[in-house]
């Protein structure tokens, strides 16, 4: 961490939030290499609740399957264990939150729509990414706002006020309160929860990814993707009280970064539109 004023805030903070328990073995056993789908079944079945959220999700428009899928093992069987690791992480984030106001609502709409809005993104920009990072990466790239909603819930609030009223940034308001901004701090959650070094870069970079002209392609390319799908939410009013009309979605270099050009606005958000609509069996 090069900030100094966040490694006095996590000092003073102390423990960041841990990542569910369920959700970090799956991780672990998918990212193995190793896992069987008998063993993935076992570890997922150890929380009804997640697994009640898998069936749901399976059975519901988002995967459009003509039959009814009743068991894991069935779920399994036709989502693939990636497809799981995903919807396990998914059902998981809420639990990361210690409450659950009008706030932590809003950022929870915002994380949980954004991971099938990149993954399918990644899926229509054929070959920018893998489409299970873009899942990943969208739904966990504003863990640093959580985190900070967590720990300084009246602060978090004023700036969310200020970034609402005054049609400023996150960006720019958190640092002007806390001296680092959430990207920084998530990134650093991400650190600590043993993530991929790619996603640690998405995380910690998606509201600058200009920032990440030295480092692979592949993060670039990926930390691009996320910023385009976050901007086109925000415009869209996913997480917002309303829809914001003044993002310029073109104007952000993460649209030249994927090759992007302005005739391609409305294609996108109409596209982010669509999949944020038949997502929403992730949160309701």
């Amino acid at each position: 961490m090069a900030n100094a004023k966040l490694e006095r805030y996590i000092d003073k903070v102390g423990d960041l939030p841990p990542m569910p328990n369920v959700a970090a073995k799956v991780l672990r056993a998918v990212e193995s290499g190793e896992c069987s789908a008998n063993e993935l079944r076992k570890i997922v079945e150890c929380d009804p609740a997640i697994v009640a959220r898998i069936l749901k999700v399976a059975n519901s428009a988002l995967y459009g399957f003509t039959r009814q899928i009743d068991t894991l093992s069935h779920a399994l069987a036709l989502l693939g264990m990636q497809t799981v690791k995903n919807l396990v992480l998914a059902a998981s984030l809420r639990q990361v939150f210690t409450r659950f106001g009008l706030m932590e609502k809003l950022l929870f709409e915002h994380a949980s729509l954004a991971g099938p809005v990149a993954h399918r993104l990644a899926r229509e920009l054929s070959g920018v990414c893998d489409p299970d990072e873009a899942f990943v990466a969208g739904l966990l790239h504003d863990l640093g706002q959580i985190v900070l909603a967590n720990n300084h819930r009246e602060e978090y609030e004023a700036v969310f006020a200020r970034t609402y009223n005054q049609s400023m940034s996150f960006i720019e308001v958190e640092n002007a309160a806390f001296g680092f901004h959430h990207g920084e701090l998530g990134g650093e959650v991400a650190r600590r929860w043993q993530l991929s070094e790619l996603q640690e870069k998405v995380i910690r970079y998606h509201h600058e990814p200009e920032l990440l002209i030295e480092l692979a392609p592949e993060a670039q390319r990926l930390t691009a993707l996320i910023t385009v799908a976050s901007s086109a939410l925000t415009k869209l009013g996913v997480g917002r009280r309303a829809p914001t009309d003044g993002i310029d979605s073109h104007s952000l270099g993460a649209w030249q970064l994927l090759g992007l050009s302005l005739d391609d606005v409305d294609r996108i958000v109409e596209l982010c539109t669509e999949e944020a609509e038949r997502a929403r069996a992730m949160i309701d």
